[in-house]
Parts: structure tokens; sequence; C-alpha cells
């Protein structure tokens, strides 16, 4: 019996979240790996494994630059990239395949991860379900220096639905950005808790509205309390914009 050799590749893809209930794969719910999954078993082959994704958006969360990887025999993969997009659905776009060091993995290979939240001040209707709309004055510079603590190695219990076993997190950047009628809030860290970056925006929102000052930021951030923050933002603003990983795969 003839053992086909198993190669690794890796997908670039993005999405829109919007109609789906995040990445990964659930029950009796649409989900970007099972269409993706279900595009692979028409394509190639019914008993391909299921591939493995950088992360796992939650319902409603986009993806800019989304990486995930599976195991098989030798592909073309531009006739694949290509096959793909036309089985997929318009919210889902595969930029790239290609083969990848075995070593690679989509999740645990990644250095860090990069997330926006988009806020739009002025309702756009380019932007709907692609942002949260609030039009209240806020005061940036308030919420950038309260970001600012975000920075470091921390808990970040306080901003997490779910208890973790390990809540630290080390953010590498965390800053707001003014454009237009538009506030993006920007964050990188080396891994997230559950609704983690939701949480903060939500907290960072009652910052700039003057209802939480900078020093008690730091102290609902030192209280490991997810209480005494504020609620979470919709997920229509939120987007996974890049994966970082080690130089050695040349991505």
């Amino acid at each position: 019996m003839t053992i086909n050799h198993q190669y690794r590749y890796i997908i670039n893809l993005s999405y829109l979240g919007t109609n789906y209930s995040g990445w990964q794969i659930q029950n009796n719910a649409k989900s970007i790996q099972g269409d993706i999954m279900e595009g692979l078993h028409f394509l190639l082959n019914k008993n391909i494994k299921l591939m493995v994704g950088a992360g796992r958006t939650d319902a409603g969360v986009h993806a800019v630059s989304f990486f995930a990887h599976f195991d098989y025999e030798h592909i073309d993969c531009l006739d694949l990239v290509y096959r793909l997009n036309r089985f997929l659905s318009d919210d889902i776009v595969i930029n790239e395949i290609k083969v990848v060091s075995n070593d690679f993995h989509a999740r645990f290979s990644a250095v860090s991860r990069k997330y926006e939240y988009w806020i739009s001040t002025k309702k756009d209707p380019f932007l709907i379900n692609r942002s949260y709309f609030f039009f209240k004055k806020m005061d940036i510079t308030a919420m950038n220096e309260a970001a600012s603590l975000l920075i470091g190695k921390n808990n970040f219990s306080a901003f997490s639905k779910l208890s973790s076993d390990n809540p630290i997190c080390v953010v590498k950047s965390a800053h707001w950005i003014k454009s237009e009628n538009m506030l993006i809030f920007s964050i990188e860290s080396d891994r997230f808790l559950y609704n983690m970056v939701r949480c903060i925006v939500g907290t960072l929102i009652e910052v700039g509205l003057g209802k939480v000052s900078v020093d008690t930021f730091s102290n609902i951030m030192s209280s490991y309390d997810r209480s005494r923050a504020g609620a979470s933002a919709p997920a229509s603003g939120l987007y996974l914009i890049d994966v970082n990983y080690p130089k050695l795969f040349k991505l």
C-alpha cells in the first residue's frame, strides 16, 4: 500500500464574522472553521483532519489576517485558493495557502496577536455591523493614559468573563487613535483571555466619559474582579488584525 507524504499547509484568510458564531466549529451554529472544513472535505478529501486555527474569535468578531494549518498530501496551492474562494461565502476570503515547516503550529507557534476595536462616532451605512456606533464625546487623552497602564506583564482577570488558570498576559502596546469619524483602539499581546479586549474597551469608554478616573481604572486592574470593570463592548467593532510568528517560518 502506497502512503502519500504528508505536508503541513498554512492558510492565511480574512473574514467578516457578522453572520458566524465565531471561528470554532459548534453544534447547530455556523462557524468560520466549519465552513472552510466543509470546503476542504468537498474539494480534497472527506477524511481530512480538522485544521487548527490561531485562536478562537467570538461570534460577530472579524479578522483581517488569520492563520490556520492542516496536514495533507501534495496539492496545487494556487488552485486550491481559487477553488476554496469559489466554494466559500463572500464573508470569507482565502488569501494564501502554502507549505510550511512541520514544526509550525498556528496557535502555539504564535508570538503575539494584534487586535483593533473600531468605534464610529458618526452613523455610517458602510460600517453597520463592522464597528460600534457611539456618538457621545470622549476624552481620548484620558483613555490613552489609562490604556498605557495595560502595557507590560499583568494579571487581566478583571477584564475576562471566565476565570483562567493563567490570567497573565504580556501586553506590548495599547493605545487609541482618532481618525476623522473613527476612534480605533489598538492592542498587541502575547495572548488574550476570553472577552478581554471587549471588556477593556468597555471600561476605557467609561474613562473617556468621565465615569471612571485613570486611578480607578488602575484599581480595577489590580482588583482582578470582573464585576468592577465596565460592560463588554459589542463584538461588531472587534478585529483580529494580525498574528505574528517567529521569522524562521518565513511568513
